[in-house]
């Protein structure tokens, strides 16, 4: 089994300025066209009373079929995972055909594919952040018992500025390992066991999906297509086949390097492979080789937020050119510089703060948060923040913007009592205890 592309039917279009009646008995005015894909259109509409906007997702004939009205009608009962779903919202029927209510995307949004073309250039810091609101999202749709079934590049936007996300078309979701369901996914981010006729979409094959986008987002490219993509004469779907289900290597696999992306052609794995820190590249290594086939070591959620939890912790500025660049803890124990991607110029390393197992770089800008310290994945929570000293330029402290009192300790032991509103001197080998965890200043990790 493959599926190679979408049929895109038109023709059922909806005119602007027809009114339609949902099933709660809201009308909605459309307004105009938005898009269409391979299931339907989607509109943007108004709601008559209220002169809210919305959006509509109208189905073709060929996909308004009584399993996907069933399908609608549970989704709707359930209630979305959380705010950063488009969820359905409401249902209209009309002449035998229907379709469903959702949130209106904002413009601001951007997706995947705007990323890959580089419409949108978001700093490392958002990416992250987007990272973690994608993996943290897909955590919450499978704690409730749910499967996504078509995560890709199409159905992900995020805003290039802060890493917020939108998860759109849900209309396809599960309860998980529904045999009854419809989509097996999109190409290139269907897990090898279901091109394989092995298995049906579960939360499992939801996890090498979104390991794909996450790779797709961070490298600009596809974790498997690499000199065998290359080689290839005829890209069709027994070409897919072997690439994607049959026989995939992972283009940085640790021992079997022939599949490695090809110069002048694949650049972008091969550029942002080597801009990151190693503990990126070794988690998405055991996600495309543990975790190809056996989906008992496919990496979860929660590692994923931790992981880039930790990359967004770890930026650093180079002051040649101002670029975002990464600490990478195995340079320091190699005995390696770091060196500015963008320039090459070697970077002075900031000082940082080593908070357990987690580095945070201290540079100008850093605030630190309450995900840093151990505790829940609270991204919005700030516990502290860099500041330079009023009279003095070349002092920097972290000041207690929490409610919580610390205790300094300097280097002599004595310690010194850090309220809310104090700042803590940031000077090597001192320690900040924050009342849960222990962090210390350091120059050399």
């Amino acid at each position: 089994m493959f599926r190679v592309g979408a049929v895109y039917v038109g023709g059922d279009f909806l005119k602007d300025g027809t009114k339609l009646k949902s099933v709660h008995n809201t009308e909605y005015e459309i307004k105009r066209y938005i898009a269409s894909g391979g299931q339907g259109e989607v509109y943007e509409v108004c709601d008559t009373k209220t002169k809210n906007k919305y959006a509509l997702k109208w189905y073709y004939k060929h996909s308004a079929t009584p399993y996907q009205r069933k399908l609608i009608e549970r989704i709707l009962q359930r209630g979305a995972p959380d705010s950063r779903f488009l969820w359905p919202l409401d249902m209209i029927e009309k002449d035998g055909l229907f379709g469903y209510i959702m949130e209106l995307r904002p413009k601001e949004y951007k997706s995947i594919i705007d990323l890959m073309k580089r419409r949108a250039e978001p700093t490392f810091s958002a990416l992250c952040m987007a990272g973690i609101n994608l993996a943290d999202s897909y955590h919450n749709l499978h704690s409730g018992g749910l499967c996504y079934r078509d995560i890709s590049f199409g159905n992900l936007f995020f805003n290039e500025k802060t890493g917020d996300v939108l998860i759109c078309d849900n209309d396809n979701v599960t309860i998980n390992k529904d045999a009854e369901g419809g989509t097996e996914g999109t190409p290139r981010f269907i897990a090898p066991e279901i091109i394989c006729d092995k298995k049906s979409p579960s939360t499992e094959t939801d996890l090498y999906s979104m390991a794909v986008l996450l790779f797709y987002m961070f490298m600009l490219h596809h974790p498997l297509e690499g000199q065998v993509e290359a080689d290839i004469k005829c890209f069709d779907g027994k070409a897919m086949e072997k690439i994607y289900g049959r026989e995939p290597v992972f283009i940085w696999h640790p021992t079997n390097k022939t599949n490695r992306p090809v110069v002048g052609y694949q650049d972008n794995a091969i550029i942002f492979w080597a801009i990151y820190p190693q503990f990126i590249r070794d988690i998405f290594t055991a996600a495309f080789t543990e975790g190809l086939k056996n989906v008992n070591r496919r990496v979860v959620e929660k590692q994923w937020k931790e992981t880039f939890s930790k990359l967004r912790s770890s930026i650093m500025y180079c002051q040649k050119c101002g670029s975002e660049n990464f600490y990478d803890e195995s340079k320091i124990k190699d005995k390696k510089t770091h060196k500015c991607w963008s320039c090459s110029k070697e970077i002075v390393l900031p000082p940082r703060i080593k908070i357990g197992s987690n580095v945070v770089m201290l540079n100008h800008d850093t605030k630190l948060h309450a995900y840093e310290f151990g505790g829940i994945f609270n991204y919005k929570k700030e516990i502290g923040e860099v500041q330079k000293h009023p009279t003095d330029p070349n002092k920097w402290g972290i000041k207690n913007i929490s409610q919580e009192n610390w205790t300094y300790t300097k280097l002599n032991g004595e310690t010194v009592l850090i309220e809310p509103s104090r700042t803590a001197p940031i000077a090597n080998g001192t320690k900040i205890n924050f009342g849960n965890v222990e962090g210390e200043i350091k120059n050399n990790v």
